[in-house]
């Protein structure tokens, strides 16, 4: 069943987003938040499976659809723009969805601002704690695992690279290669996501998030900021949905999220399915998605 989906521009914490929304006004808000490199459009055929919730999915700040400021890539401050967003959109109590780079920024807001949300669902990312701690120990071989965080540290070359005729190409590579299975894969979508990525200030934005969260890491003030924000426990429901054919985030490593997160939480894993699970095993995201929403998906 197709749902309609509106198109808003909002202004948040300094910057311009755009949000898509589907559902019915008076529905129990979902705010999906979504990964590298991604978009709203990500979350498209949740929207349609999912037509009985008051779906909204911005593209982050440095995003193509959103404004590209100059400074903010940090996890404080786009931590902070989800607040915002929160705010703008009067969504107080809503469920927290994020995947990838997206559930990295879902762990650390449900950290700061669990009073805000109502559950927090995370889909194939590590806690940023337990990942960074797996990558100094090699546990699974975590560090061999993501290649290109050290190449996108180099200043101005990746993002150019990245958005020429063959970067297109690897980048589309990079999601096909990651699919569970041959074929499923909803390939004219990953050819609609690649193709936002035209010039360089449209790559800009996402590979600044990963020099952001390296420095935050090595630099002692913002590491302190950082590891104070872990000290305090989440204390919201949280649910983790896992492909468990995800060969760059390991199962084994990500399992231990609970523990740095300070709670217990349900661990849901998707048999044959790798990391972009919004991008080919929508139907049983959505059926998870149903479970923590208490309904059945296609319910009107």
């Amino acid at each position: 069943m197709a749902t309609d989906i509106a198109h808003r521009f909002v202004e948040a914490n300094g910057a311009t987003f755009h949000v898509a929304v589907s559902g019915p006004d008076n529905a129990a808000p979902v705010l999906c938040i979504h990964g590298f490199p991604e978009g709203w459009m990500s979350w498209r055929h949740l929207m349609h499976l999912l037509p009985h919730s008051r779906i909204y999915a911005p593209d982050l700040r440095g995003y193509p659809g959103s404004s590209y400021p100059k400074s903010g890539y940090d996890v404080f401050t786009l931590t902070d723009d989800i607040k915002a967003l929160i705010e703008v959109l009067g969504i107080r109590q809503c469920v927290l969805v994020s995947h990838d780079w997206g559930g990295a920024l879902g762990w650390l807001f449900a950290h700061r601002y669990s009073s805000l949300i109502s559950k927090l669902v995370v889909v194939n990312c590590t806690h940023p704690r337990t990942l960074v701690r797996a990558v100094v120990t090699c546990d699974d071989w975590q560090p061999f695992r993501i290649p290109w965080v050290p190449f996108f540290q180099i200043p101005w070359l990746p993002e150019w690279f990245m958005t020429t005729a063959v970067g297109r190409k690897l980048l589309k590579w990079t999601f096909l290669i990651r699919q569970g299975q041959p074929g499923t894969m909803d390939v004219e979508l990953v050819d609609e996501i690649v193709a936002r990525f035209a010039k360089t200030a449209d790559m800009h934005g996402p590979i600044e998030y990963y020099r952001q969260i390296v420095l935050t890491i090595l630099l002692p003030e913002r590491h302190r900021k950082l590891y104070g924000i872990y000290a305090t426990p989440i204390s919201v429901p949280v649910t983790v949905i896992w492909g468990m054919k995800d060969g760059a985030l390991p199962a084994l490593v990500a399992r231990k999220s609970f523990g740095d997160a300070g709670c217990n939480g349900d661990w849901r894993p998707l048999a044959g399915v790798g990391h972009f699970v919004d991008l080919e095993a929508w139907e049983k995201l959505a059926g998870e998605l149903a479970r923590v929403l208490d309904f059945a998906p296609g319910d009107s």
